[in-house]
Order: structure tokens, then C-alpha cells, then sequence
């Protein structure tokens, strides 16, 4: 196979400790000849030699193509509109917000298998944060919240818990670092310090603890890891505060405390509205 011609190729970025080689941007007629070498019968090894590109980029930016144009098919898109089918027939929801890619986004009044829809009320450029504090901010609330994007969203995780009533979907695409050995992100975000810890229920665990915070509890109904990726189906309930009675030695009945069962629930201090200063 021949090289691709040199004047396809886009900037070169500094090369980061965690790749292998430097990030170069993907230029209009870079895409254009992957997915005509693609439609050829080249093989992503073959490709990515005459690009000059790695063979995992070659074969995520195919598989992001095909996403994008209705077209990926693969085993994780496959099993994942299963589980998506039956979470939504679980919870029936009536109004639904779903985050796709990285820079779209969705809002649909019935629940609908978001893969397919890629023109329904989209808005581009935004960023996950940005489109929940805009919901939130008009006191919008949804059954359901699906934070379906490649990279994470875990900056938008506590207000899409604050906007979902009965569900929420998460795909995790941090744990794609695993394979770089990266622990910079989810210890920085999940408080993650060895790849051994680095797993799919912890992430899930940290998830779940804030929805506490958010008098949420996020009952997993589901939770599926493919390579570099997992994905959790939450249903949500309110935190239940029940009355328990205690009793000391002498059997009699000394006070009735209210305590969450087997959660932890952050409770504000007179330390949290103090400035810097203490003041």
C-alpha cells in the first residue's frame, strides 16, 4: 500500500508521556482517504503504516466515524442498545436528556434509542458542564439522563444526579486509560491511586457516593466493561431517613436517632460557609 500524500497531514502537538507517539490533528482529506482506504478493503494495520498513524487511532476514529454516520455496529454499540431497550422499559420514562460524542446533545419527550437520532434538537459546541448548569438553571428536570460520550463527563455528573428523577446511564470512557497505565485522571477525580483499584465498581462506588450528597441513591441495574470502556444503568430513589430506636443496657428507651441505612451522607459544617480567611 502506498503512503498517503504528505499534504494531507495536519499540525503535529507536542507528545505527551502517555502516547506513544505525537497527537496530529485529523485534517478534512486525512478522513476523506482513511474512509476510502477503509471502504477499499485495507486493512486499520495497513492504513495507519501508509498514514503514518498508530493503529489504535486509526481504528478509534473509524469506529467514531461509523458512530456518527449511523454505521457502527460493533459488539459494545449492539449490547449496549439491549441494555439501553431494557433499562427504558424498566423505569418509562417521559422525557429524556441524552449527551452524545462529545459535543452534542439531546432532548426528546420519549424515550428512544439515542444512537439513531443524531438530528433531533442538537446544539453543537457545547460542553457536558455547560449543558447541565443551563438545565438546571431553568429548573428543567428529566426521567432520565444518559451521559453517553466518548471522553469522561465526570464534571457534569453531580448536576445531571440533580436533574434525573428515575434513571441515569453513564458511559465510562476513563477507563480507556487503563491501557496507558494513566493514573493522573481518576486520581485527581475518584481519589484512585493504583491501577489495581482502577476498576469499574470503584468508579461505579464513587459515582454512587454522590448521589448520596445529593439525597440520591443510585441502585445499579445494570453495568457492562468492553475493552477500554464500561457503561452503569442506575434507577434512582430518594434517600430513605428512617427512624430507628436504640436501646441501652438496662433495655429502656434513651432516644430515637434518624440514620441512613448503609450510606454515608455528607452533612454541611459551620466550616463550609466560612471564607478563606475563616471569617
Amino acid at each position: 500500500m502506498e503512503k498517503m500524500p504528505e499534504n494531507f497531514k495536519g499540525k503535529v502537538y507536542k507528545k505527551s508521556k502517555y502516547l506513544k507517539t505525537a497527537p496530529r490533528e485529523w485534517t478534512e482529506k486525512e478522513l476523506e482517504y482513511l474512509i476510502e482506504m477503509n471502504e477499499i478493503g485495507f486493512s486499520s494495520k495497513e492504513i495507519a503504516e501508509s498514514m503514518d498513524r498508530s493503529e489504535v487511532s486509526v481504528s478509534v476514529k473509524l469506529k467514531r466515524l461509523g458512530k456518527k454516520n449511523n454505521k457502527y455496529e460493533g459488539k459494545h454499540s449492539l449490547e449496549k442498545k439491549e441494555f439501553d431497550i431494557q433499562f427504558l422499559n424498566k423505569i418509562a420514562p417521559q422525557n429524556v436528556l441524552t449527551l452524545v460524542g462529545s459535543t452534542k446533545w439531546y432532548e426528546y419527550k420519549k424515550p428512544i434509542e439515542n444512537e439513531i437520532h443524531y438530528k433531533v434538537n442538537s446544539s453543537f459546541g457545547e460542553s457536558a458542564l455547560k449543558i447541565m448548569a443551563k438545565n438546571f438553571v431553568e429548573d428543567k428536570e428529566f426521567d432520565f439522563i444518559d451521559l453517553d460520550t466518548f471522553a469522561s463527563c465526570y464534571d457534569a455528573f453531580d448536576l445531571a444526579i440533580k436533574l434525573a428523577k428515575k434513571g441515569l446511564a453513564i458511559t465510562l470512557g476513563e477507563l480507556g486509560h487503563k491501557r496507558f497505565k494513566r493514573l493522573d485522571f481518576v486520581e485527581r477525580y475518584y481519589q484512585i491511586t493504583s491501577l489495581k483499584d482502577f476498576t469499574l465498581d470503584n468508579l461505579i462506588l464513587h459515582i454512587q457516593k454522590i448521589g448520596l450528597k445529593n439525597k440520591k441513591n443510585l441502585i445499579v441495574i445494570f453495568k457492562k466493561e468492553w475493552t477500554n470502556v464500561g457503561r452503569v444503568w442506575f434507577k434512582i430513589e430518594p434517600v430513605k431517613v428512617l427512624d430507628v430506636q436504640f436501646k441501652d443496657d438496662s433495655s429502656e428507651q434513651k432516644k430515637i436517632k434518624k440514620i441512613v441505612p448503609s450510606a454515608e451522607v455528607y452533612r454541611p459544617t459551620l466550616f463550609d460557609f466560612m471564607d478563606e480567611n475563616g471569617e
